[in-house]
């Protein structure tokens, strides 16, 4: 399928309705030799936050040397973290898009629609795309008719984290940790019991940014190897099938109910949760690698371990979903894409990724796990690619026109109304996606082959 075919215009107009925000601090491509060095300036946008501080830092360094070498300067520009999209969807809009910019993987296929990024075969050496060859399997969401549009940078495992005194304090083994979720249940209930009001079971965030993605699509998904997320697709099929959420929803209400879940899940957003974690006040989270550097910024001295996602009773882990994260792509409107997919390999290089793993960040390249700046973090460690770690597959969620309720709006009212029917919700949502899915598919808007392995 070439791109051409993603296009189409409810989407473009779903794109257009998201950009409202006002548009501050952002500088457009300026490519082009405009001073007495003969610089090319390439400008690149990623998300504010402590991996940006150390890309920052790189850069500086970089334009000194390396990119003065090669004629670049890189202006490296971190955008609000809470806008990030509406930013980068409003910059193209109005001419001011960069040359490089972080594309976070679910608005992937939405970018390439919209033909705001470039294929990369072309243009990147073929080295640097053999490396990210793992992820660039036909079904990831960094690939789209055959192409890849963006190469990741850090390896974004999930796992349950455990704090390993709150398990011993409640007679619980940390070396045989919950594996299904009534287990979860049970060992939530012993340590809320043994924190006597200090600490509780589970953390529940559900304000979180990406809570559904993270903590109600992953475990579901890790006990069935068939689903993809955003309304738990399955590509064999061709059929949504919601109604697999409904064990981890009973479980997220019976925390909730049992009052064994951190206390204010209905508002609780991730610094709180992982404050929370991090000052030794629960036990158990759902949650990727990205949290060691977060607890390695509060200066955390909670012993944790990271376990293995568990699954639905009945089940067994058969994949831990992960998402190779932090893409990064070259701009369809940028004036001098060969020295915007030079500063790209830079981006996406073992010295950047070494840089960000002397932060704690979780890298993708294996040289950089093995290296000196992190091979002696163990928690960090139990977070690094395994046989189950296996990238989660793209969806077509983002790319239907549903009518009613979102599939994150469905799942947030069931988990904060006790009362409300499970079962009758999860059907409502599987006709919506399901309706959406084979309209588009039937006028040709959607290629079924793009979500199949």
């Amino acid at each position: 399928m070439n791109h051409t075919t993603l296009t189409r215009r409810g989407f473009l107009g779903t794109l257009a309705a998201g950009a409202a925000a006002t548009l501050t601090g952002c500088g457009g491509s300026t490519t082009g030799s405009t001073d007495p060095g003969e610089l090319t300036t390439v400008v690149v946008w990623d998300r504010a936050g402590a991996h940006a501080k150390a890309r920052q830092e790189f850069f500086r360094t970089w334009n000194a040397q390396q990119g003065k070498a090669l004629g670049i300067e890189v202006r490296y520009e971190p955008q609000a973290t809470d806008k990030y999209e509406e930013i980068v969807r409003l910059g193209f809009q109005t001419k001011r898009a960069p040359d490089v910019f972080h594309s976070p993987s679910a608005q992937l296929g939405a970018f390439v629609a919209a033909g705001w990024v470039r294929p990369l075969r072309e243009l990147v050496e073929n080295g640097v795309l053999d490396a990210a060859a793992p992820y660039h399997r036909k079904n990831s969401e960094l690939v789209w008719g055959g192409q890849p549009y963006a190469i990741p940078t850090t390896s974004f495992t999930n796992r349950m984290i455990i704090n390993v005194e709150l398990f011993e304090q409640a007679g619980l083994d940390p070396d045989a940790p919950p594996a299904t979720f009534g287990e979860v249940r049970k060992a939530a209930a012993a340590i809320t019991k043994a924190g006597g009001g200090d600490a509780f079971g589970m953390i529940v965030p559900i304000k979180a940014t990406g809570f559904r993605q993270w903590s109600v699509d992953v475990p579901v998904m890790a006990g069935d190897a068939a689903l993809a997320q955003f309304g738990l697709f399955d590509a064999a099929t061709q059929k949504y099938e919601p109604a697999r959420y409904e064990p981890v929803l009973e479980l997220y209400r019976a925390l909730i109910t049992d009052k064994t879940a951190y206390p204010g899940a209905a508002t609780l957003a991730a610094d709180v949760a992982i404050n929370a974690f991090g000052k030794g006040e629960a036990g158990m989270y759902i949650t990727s690698s990205s949290i060691v550097s977060s607890l390695t910024d509060l200066g955390s001295t909670v012993k944790a371990s990271a376990a293995p996602l568990p699954v639905p009773d009945g089940q067994r882990l058969v994949r831990s979903p992960m998402n190779a994260g932090y893409p990064y792509a070259i701009s369809s409107t940028s004036q001098n894409p060969e020295k915007a997919a030079k500063v790209l390999e830079v981006m996406v290089g073992n010295r950047v990724q070494e840089a960000l793993a002397a932060k704690a960040a979780p890298p993708l390249n294996a040289a950089v796990w093995d290296s000196a700046a992190i091979k002696d973090n163990a928690l960090l460690q139990q977070f690094r690619p395994g046989e189950l770690d296996q990238q989660w597959p793209k969806t077509p969620g983002g790319l239907l026109q549903v009518e009613g309720e979102s599939v994150d709006q469905t799942i947030e009212k069931l988990l904060l109304d006790p009362s409300a029917a499970i079962g009758p919700a999860l059907t409502g949502m599987a006709g919506r996606l399901q309706a959406a899915y084979d309209a588009a598919v039937k006028a040709g808007e959607i290629d079924p082959r793009e979500f199949q392995a």
